[in-house]
Order: structure tokens, then C-alpha cells, then sequence
């Protein structure tokens, strides 16, 4: 196509200049390279090889076996952690050697720290820590998952421990220990450190003789020994409260029956057969509930209390047995043996008894009276003429059940086993008599005594007590 020409496409930001095909082309001229790196001016290069020379490990720099030489620390970092986890490690144990890996045993490094350190220590751009070999480092192990391993790959190094016990004696009914014993194992902190120690003469591979040390068991003698007290505070506190009062009481045996302890963790749990309760809370009602008895005291006319004569108590009701075998299971499981009863509470009351004797010569007879009420008429014998039953208001002021009377230099009678005998003036009382049967008005048969039918002195020796008043008239 002679005279023909052809035109360049337009480019924006350059002048398109026309050029006859047939014009003979420009002789191509090799471009220099020089200060050029895959298109990047001189200059830039050599500010990168300034700024990498400052940001990479020097080259034969090592750690766990990974060689971190022109990495940055972050690069070096990961591949400390991966080498970790490749690592090989050969346990030299009697009945042949094995070798597991760093992830094997749960193994690992602060890989950041040792990367930091590289950089800091052995920089590129520093040629005299080029080649500076294996950096030291610490290695860490996750205990549980090397035990795991070891366990497995060397299981002669291993002992199990046997956890203390709890168990009850049926003849002393109480708990006591039983000692645990150690076992032997590795100790996974002393392989840490020889495999910390192993690298750093560097490689990927390591061989260490693993030592084996005392394993406790998880339960202690200690801990079963505190155990063994606290059930047997509880199992003799076991039973039914009411208002602070054991209402009812449980055998300690019956109740170490109802128990299960196991050891757990490092304690022990302790299970309740539920049902057994059942028997003994189904006959509670008849067992607790009760009426109210009144305090009953005795007082003279100015009401002092001379005695109390029967102690009161209040009264209960149990209305309901739900929920107590299953609250009471609940307790015995927490370690408490002390059950209250829901009961209704009937309050006791005190109720006093104003109390006299009355001794009447004329009539001939003894009259016992409370709060003013009659309630026993007896007939009697008094003084002779010559030893007259004194007349007066007295006091008792003591009582015998048998006492003989005369019988001592100085009387003229001796009178054995005088029965019932209640003192209210001097050597003057009531009391019974066996040794003749007159009584009633005109009756003077005594020293000066009240002389009453054996039966009557019993019970005016329980209707009286020190301080209560006797009139004689």
C-alpha cells in the first residue's frame, strides 16, 4: 500500500505522531537495567534494602528447630509456634524409648517474645549476628493433656494414687478414715524444663530422660479425717426438733444405713436413700404429738413458791407429715442432721397451789386445804395433858420418811421406825402410828405430836413441804 499511511489510535497525555509504513524502523537499543528492579527506580530499592535490612531476623537465626532468617518478627513468631508443634520429642524410659510431638504433650512458647528478641538481638542490617545459631526460650506445657499423653506412651512410669475413704463401724456406730496412698508419675514441669534446655542447641528433634515424682491422691487422709468428724457430729445430732428439743431421736446406725459417702473430686459427696426415711417419718404424729402439761407449784399464803411439784411442757400437734422426708433427706446430704418440725405449739401454763395444814384439838382432826378448798379431813391423837399439843401458827421446816423417836438419854420412851414424819414446831410434828389405833375428839395419846393413821401421815408428808404453814388451835 504505497503512499498509504497508517495512523496510531490516539492516546491520551501523548501526541500521536504519523509514520509511513514504509519508512525503515529505528534500530532497537538495549535499555540499561541498572538501578532498575522489576520496573522500580534505583533509589527505591535501595531505601527497601535499608528499611528490610532493619525489620528481618539475620539469617541463621533459629528457634525450636525454625529458622527465622530474613523473616520479620511476626512471620518468625508463627513459625516458632508451628515447629513447637512438629517438635519430636524422644523420652529415654526403661522398656524402650518414645517419641511424641510438641502438640503431643501440650507444648508451646511465648513465640512473639522469642521473634521480639531475634530482631532485637540478631537484626539484619547487623552482620556480625548473622549465624548466631539456636535462641534460648521457655517452654510452657499444659499439664492434664501431657499427662494424658505419657500416660499412654509410658505407662509403666505411672502409679495410680488411691483416694482416702470414709466407712462406718457398726460396733462404735461412727465413721472413720481410711488413709489414701500416693501414686508415682512424670513430672510434666521438670520435662518442660530439660526440653527448654534440650533446644537450645537447636533442631526440630530432642531426646530427654523424663523423672517421675510423688503423685497425691485427690482425696487426703486429711480430708477424709474431717469428713469422718463432720458425719459423726451429724448422725449423733440426727433426729426430729422441736423448739431446740430432740423430739425424736434416730439411731446413729440407722441413720450411717441411710448414707452413701463417696469421694468426689478432692471432697465427698454424701447420697440419702430417700425412701428408707419414709419409715421413720410415718409414725412421727403418734410419736410428737402431745397435750399441754401445766407447771404446778406449791406456795404458802404470801405466795412464795415452796416447790415446784410438776414441771410443765408445752403441747404439740403435728399436723401434716408432707415434704418432711424429702426436706430431712436434703439436710442429711448438706451435712445436717437437725430437723424442725412444723408443729402447732400449745404454751404450758403455771398454775399455784396455795397450800395449809390445819390441825383442830376440839374436832379432833387434821384438814388439808388448797387454795383455800378442803381436800382431806383426818382423824388424829394429841398431846397428854402433860405433854399438850402446843397451840400456835407454824411452819414446816422438815420431814422424814421413818426416824426413831426417844430412844437417847434424857426420854422416857423409845418408839422405832416412827413412819412419814412432817416437823412444825421444835420436837412436835405429824406422823404415823403403829402402836395404837385411838383417834379423833378427846384422843391425847402422844409426847406432844399429832399422831395420825399411817396412811393419812403418808399423805400429809406429800401434801406439805419445807415452809408450809400449820395451824395448831
Amino acid at each position: 500500500m504505497d503512499g498509504v499511511r497508517r495512523f496510531a489510535a490516539p492516546v491520551r497525555g501523548f501526541i500521536v505522531v504519523d509514520k509511513l509504513e514504509w519508512a525503515p524502523a529505528e534500530p532497537v537499543r538495549k535499555k540499561k537495567r541498572l538501578g532498575l528492579w522489576l520496573g522500580i527506580p534505583g533509589g527505591l530499592v535501595a531505601v527497601g534494602a535499608t528499611v528490610a535490612s532493619l525489620l528481618l531476623v539475620a539469617p541463621g537465626v533459629s528457634a525450636a528447630g525454625a529458622d527465622m532468617g530474613f523473616r520479620t518478627s511476626a512471620l518468625a513468631a508463627h513459625s516458632v509456634t508451628e515447629s513447637i508443634k512438629d517438635l519430636r520429642v524422644t523420652l529415654v524410659a526403661d522398656g524402650g524409648d518414645v517419641t511424641l510431638t510438641g502438640a503431643d504433650l501440650g507444648l508451646s512458647v511465648d513465640a512473639q517474645a522469642v521473634a521480639e528478641l531475634a530482631h532485637d538481638e540478631h537484626p539484619l542490617w547487623n552482620l556480625s549476628s548473622w549465624n548466631s545459631g539456636s535462641m534460648p526460650l521457655e517452654v510452657t506445657i499444659d499439664e492434664a493433656t501431657a499427662t494424658a499423653a505419657l500416660e499412654s506412651a509410658v505407662p509403666a512410669l505411672y502409679a495410680e494414687p488411691t483416694d482416702a475413704g470414709v466407712v462406718f463401724d457398726d460396733a462404735t456406730k461412727t465413721y472413720s478414715a481410711v488413709a489414701s496412698t500416693s501414686g508415682t508419675g512424670v513430672d510434666v514441669q521438670a520435662l518442660a524444663t530439660s526440653i527448654s534446655a534440650a533446644l537450645t542447641d537447636g533442631g526440630s528433634a530432642v531426646t530427654v530422660t523424663p523423672a517421675t515424682t510423688e503423685v497425691d491422691a485427690a482425696v487426703s487422709t486429711a480430708t477424709a479425717e474431717t469428713e469422718a468428724t463432720s458425719l459423726n457430729t451429724m448422725i449423733a445430732q440426727a433426729g426430729f426438733y422441736i423448739d431446740g428439743e430432740k423430739a425424736v431421736a434416730v439411731d446413729p446406725a440407722v441413720v450411717a444405713s441411710w448414707l452413701t459417702v463417696a469421694p468426689e473430686g478432692d471432697a465427698f459427696t454424701v447420697t440419702v436413700d430417700r425412701a428408707a426415711l419414709d419409715e421413720v417419718v410415718r409414725p412421727l404424729k403418734d410419736s410428737v404429738n402431745r397435750d399441754a402439761v401445766d407447771t404446778r407449784v406449791v406456795t404458802d399464803s404470801a405466795g412464795k413458791h415452796l416447790r415446784t411439784i410438776q414441771e410443765g411442757q408445752n403441747g404439740w400437734q403435728l399436723e401434716s407429715l408432707d415434704g418432711i422426708a424429702d426436706g430431712f433427706a436434703t439436710q442429711l446430704a448438706a451435712g445436717d442432721g437437725v430437723y424442725n418440725l412444723p408443729v402447732v405449739v400449745q404454751e404450758s401454763t403455771t398454775v399455784e397451789l396455795y397450800r395449809r395444814i390445819d390441825v383442830d384439838k376440839s374436832d379432833g382432826v387434821t384438814r388439808l386445804y388448797e387454795n383455800e378448798a378442803l381436800v382431806a379431813t383426818y382423824s388424829m391423837a394429841i398431846g397428854k395433858p402433860g405433854t399438850p399439843t402446843d397451840n400456835g401458827n407454824f411452819r414446816v421446816y422438815a420431814q422424814l420418811v421413818k426416824q426413831d423417836m426417844g430412844c437417847v438419854a434424857g426420854f422416857d420412851y423409845c418408839t422405832k421406825n416412827v413412819p412419814w414424819v412432817t416437823y412444825f414446831n421444835g420436837d412436835q410434828g405429824l406422823h404415823g402410828t403403829y402402836w395404837h389405833s385411838n383417834f379423833g375428839p378427846g384422843a391425847m395419846m402422844s409426847h406432844g405430836c399429832v399422831n395420825l393413821q399411817i396412811s393419812a401421815a403418808e399423805a400429809v408428808y406429800r401434801f406439805a413441804q419445807v415452809g408450809t404453814e400449820v395451824s395448831v388451835h
